[in-house]
């Protein structure tokens, strides 16, 4: 492709998306967990949340996957996976955009308990005014988490991994700066592993630390610190300096720079220089209708050398009808020694594409595509070909969800992808049926199966599970599985069976703690995982 036709199809792209500019309002949260069969997040009702909702799993900028509620209580919800072209890790960011005709959830703050202990009053305030004033400038939630897997058969390896996720926003700190902070202290203690194997190790991802001004009301936004906003989203985290300027009533302009932390753990680090510009145009119509079109050109270095340039082109649009469209582009330009690789001097190195179209009530139909290259850096240049084999991606996905009625959502989406290293089709497929309220208030069902087939493996899995919520704040749920697959090979079949007890509970104001316990047991794993947490939301 040269580079006039690549330029010429981004900008057909961008155009289109324009000429057209479903009433929602978006809903931001976050993973909390994975487990094998399910996505649980940190927001639940109270933030608007429902069974059936959809929503984009979203990381650096660009949609990665699409998740479905299945189970929602106040503080948590429990999804399945749609579709998902990268692995889902705690900390991703999940978007929902919930429609508008539902009535807004208004969420009031349980009282605190009284204390018993008397407070000195102070001249010129109040300490109740003092607290509101507290309450309102900081929000967020912190929690601690134990993840222990211990397997029960000869091999008796055992994992504990400790988290500290946080998720914290202080405002009003003057000049219309707040702070911002989000991610996750961990570390990891193993047990029975092979000597080059560490039985500890802190991996700990911090992904924001900064002090933000980006009110939509101000002309000029500035970040400064680990930088992680939505500006800068498709370069990453890093640790600098971000400024942008209002150039015209739906246009701003920046640039942004600094040092890109370490691969991996995200440590603090000096090596690798991030260079940046971007163009954010966003245009907003009636009854919930939007246009938001970023673009980002982004230059990584070290030592000198390029190790990555590159131009990123993110779209959401919302319009009339239902329909929605969500799309993720990124242009690698080749210099210095990346032409050496590759003779091309511009690649459309990824493009994600998901269409949805809500044609009947309760009735949606999606369609995507994705395309994405190996992309090799200054870190990467020396591997061998062969490492990079199943990096790309290129296939399609649709899905159909219909809601025949109150107590019944039915869900079925199917994906095709091509395997590079052998040139063969691999197909996946899931059906998934949800009974919210069929045996009583509170209660909700689910059924799936899925299955896929491709050159290396296949095989297929059906599942299950009922969750019940009460009004004080109580939740449970039982899960179970089986897992059946054939290697292509060696036509050897493996098959795994999974059961697990979930509970969440409220157990005082903005204080909630979660435990859930799993067992496995067939031919690939026999072992046992336990789950806590206790989450503090302020």
């Amino acid at each position: 492709m040269s580079r006039r036709d690549l330029i010429g199809a981004l900008c057909a792209l961008a155009l289109g998306v324009a000429a057209a500019v479903a009433g929602a309002a978006e809903v931001t949260c976050h993973v909390k967990y994975v487990s094998a069969e399910h996505v649980y997040l940190d927001v639940g009702s109270a933030a608007g949340l429902e069974v059936g909702l959809r929503g984009q799993v979203v990381r650096d900028g660009a949609a990665i996957g699409e998740l479905e509620i299945v189970f929602v209580a106040e503080r948590s919800a429990s999804c399945t996976v749609v579709g998902k072209v990268q692995e889902f890790v705690a900390g991703d960011a999940v978007v929902f955009a919930v429609e508008e005709e539902a009535p807004e959830t208004v969420v009031v703050p349980a009282p605190a308990p009284e204390s018993r202990q008397r407070t000195r009053a102070t001249a010129g305030s109040s300490p109740r005014t003092r607290s509101a004033a507290s309450a309102r400038r900081w929000r967020g939630s912190v929690a601690l988490q134990w993840d222990h897997g211990a397997e029960t058969n000869e091999r008796k390896l055992t994992t504990d991994t400790y988290r500290l996720p946080f998720r914290i926003r202080g405002e009003d700190l003057g000049k219309g700066f707040a702070f911002q902070a989000r991610g996750s202290l961990r570390r990891i203690e193993r047990d029975g592993f092979g000597a080059s194997t560490p039985t500890g190790e802190w991996r700990n991802r911090i992904q924001e630390v900064a002090l933000v001004r980006e009110g939509r009301e101000l002309d000029w936004h500035i970040a400064f610190g680990r930088i992680g906003t939505r500006a800068t989203a498709t370069a990453g985290p890093f640790d600098g300096l971000a400024v942008s300027r209002r150039m015209a009533a739906n246009l701003r302009v920046g640039v942004f720079g600094g040092f890109a932390p370490e691969w991996g753990d995200l440590g603090f680090g000096t090596d690798d220089h991030l260079l940046g510009a971007n163009l954010n145009w966003v245009r907003r119509g009636e009854n919930g209708r939007l246009l938001d079109l970023l673009v980002a050109g982004i230059g990584r270095y070290r030592d000198g050398e390029i190790s990555r340039e590159y131009l990123t082109m993110t779209t959401t649009w919302r319009g009339a009808g239902g329909l929605s469209l969500l799309q993720a582009a990124e242009v690698d330009f080749n210099r210095g020694w990346r032409a050496e690789g590759d003779a091309r001097s511009v690649v459309l190195s990824s493009l994600a594409l998901t269409g949805r179209y809500r044609f009947a009530a309760g009735a949606t139909v999606d369609l995507g595509y994705d395309n994405r290259e190996p992309v090799r850096t200054w870190g990467t240049r020396s591997l061998p070909d062969s490492l990079f084999a199943d990096a790309g991606r290129k296939g399609w996905r649709a899905g159909l969800s219909l809601r025949p009625s109150r107590y019944l959502n039915l869900h079925a989406s199917g994906s095709l992808r091509r395997d590079d290293r052998t040139d063969d089709d691999a197909t996946s497929w899931q059906v998934r049926a949800h009974s919210p309220g069929l045996l009583g208030a509170r209660t909700s069902l689910f059924a799936g199966l899925r299955g896929f087939d491709g050159p290396w493996l296949s095989g297929w899995s059906p599942s299950g599970g009922v969750s019940k919520s009460f009004a004080s704040g109580l939740s449970l749920r039982a899960e179970g599985g089986y897992y059946h697959y054939t290697g292509a090979i060696d036509d050897t079949s493996r098959d795994n069976t999974w059961f697990s007890l979930g509970a969440d509970k409220e157990i005082a104001a903005r204080t909630s703690v979660a435990v859930e316990y799993r067992e496995d047991w067939g031919d690939d794993i026999e072992g046992r995982r336990w789950f806590v947490e206790l989450r503090r939301r302020f």
